[in-house]
């Protein structure tokens, strides 16, 4: 289907970096350097002074990022590490593969792990906490990191969402031991294909997620040394320069989407089957604004109309990971996750998005509530 008003629009964001692109693409194909080279460590560089980190590793995804992070942290069989149900079905399943327990906790009205829920699923086998800061919005980090350190727990992060964001001026990716995340298309820094890297402050994690990402061999000059049995997960040159080119327009990017929120918010806060994403005290939560998500009344007909009217929208993460059947996991009870999980609706935002297009979403939610009162 061809959509009026797209949920993102990849090309406008590409289309006034496409000849930085050229250059350097021509640049690595004339020099045939595809792998681990020069453009990847320089990636990494520049994640490390925009997140003010130690170390970064690039990865070829974020799901990846997740894996490599919980193994370098010591997570192993038999631990327990407490997360969201709510979620993209990465942040679990690298939990289950490297042989641990996935525990869950309900979620706040942001959508995000609730901190007082968590210590009540604590036991002798917790091992982490893995928090997910959902939509681009940082979880309460000093209450999680309280709790983590009365517990001795480790705090992994799951940043797949939330390049850029904030909690109390501090980056995501940097309160726990490791920061993942992801380079996907849709992400608020992101690449032509699969893609991610982790961050941390730990010379043996990061150098520990080095081996693992090249099949655990020793750095070039020792490469008949293998480590440890590893992976390939390497990101290759021409995704890192793509991602490269882009950190220095993140800041004005995550700006024109707050524009975005706000008009939305303006223009919609009079319905009253709807809930809208708050735009929090800059001071506490600085988000990137990654999704615009509401909360409404007949979600899967206001999802068909708007599919109708060529409007892309969707229902992200409509179905908690612990309601999977098939995985069959430990049943649970997240009232809030279960309830939320059937109003949530994610409008089209991207740093591009003109008010004349968002007028047709908002227009048309309108007419839609109009008709069903």
């Amino acid at each position: 289907m061809k959509f009026k008003v797209k949920y993102i629009d990849l090309y406008s964001e590409h289309k006034k970096i496409f000849i930085s692109i050229l250059n350097v693409y021509k640049k690595i194909f004339k020099g045939s350097k595809f792998i681990l080279r020069d453009e990847v460590s320089q990636f990494e560089k520049k994640i490390s002074n925009f997140i003010k980190c130690k170390y970064v590793v690039a990865l070829n995804s974020g799901t990846d990022a997740l894996l490599l992070g919980l193994r370098a942290s010591g997570i192993k069989k038999d631990d327990e590490v407490i997360t969201v149900s709510h979620t993209y079905i990465a942040s679990v399943s690298a939990i289950v593969h490297v042989g641990a327990t996935p525990v869950f906790v309900d979620i706040r009205n942001d959508f995000n792990i609730d901190p007082n829920e968590i210590e009540r699923k604590i036991t002798k086998k917790t091992a982490a906490i893995l928090v997910v800061h959902l939509n681009g919005k940082c979880c309460e980090m000093d209450k999680i990191y309280k709790i983590a350190k009365k517990n001795k727990l480790k705090i992994i992060e799951d940043c797949a969402q939330s390049f850029g964001s904030k909690f109390k001026g501090k980056h995501c990716g940097t309160f726990g031991l490791v920061g993942c995340f992801s380079l996907h298309p849709l992400k608020i820094l992101n690449v032509p294909g699969d893609g991610g890297f982790v961050t941390t402050n730990s010379k043996k994690i990061y150098s520990l997620i080095r081996l693992l990402r090249d099949h655990g061999q020793e750095l070039p000059k020792t490469k008949n040394i293998i480590r440890y049995f590893g992976f390939n997960s390497r990101l290759d040159n021409l995704h890192a320069a793509v991602a490269k080119i882009k950190i220095p327009f993140i800041k004005k990017w995550i700006n024109l989407r707050k524009a975005k929120v706000k008009f939305y918010n303006k223009k919609l806060k009079n319905i009253k089957e709807i809930s809208l994403p708050k735009i929090d005290q800059e001071n506490v939560y600085q988000n990137n604004f990654i999704s615009y998500v509401i909360l409404c009344k007949n979600r899967n007909s206001l999802k068909k109309y708007l599919l109708k009217k060529k409007i892309e929208v969707f229902a992200n993460l409509s179905k908690g990971v612990h309601l999977q059947r098939h995985l069959k996991l430990k049943k649970v009870s997240l009232p809030k996750t279960e309830i939320y999980e059937n109003k949530v609706l994610s409008l089209p935002i991207y740093p591009d998005l003109s008010k004349k297009k968002q007028l047709i979403v908002i227009d048309e939610i309108k007419k839609f509530y109009e008709k069903k009162d």
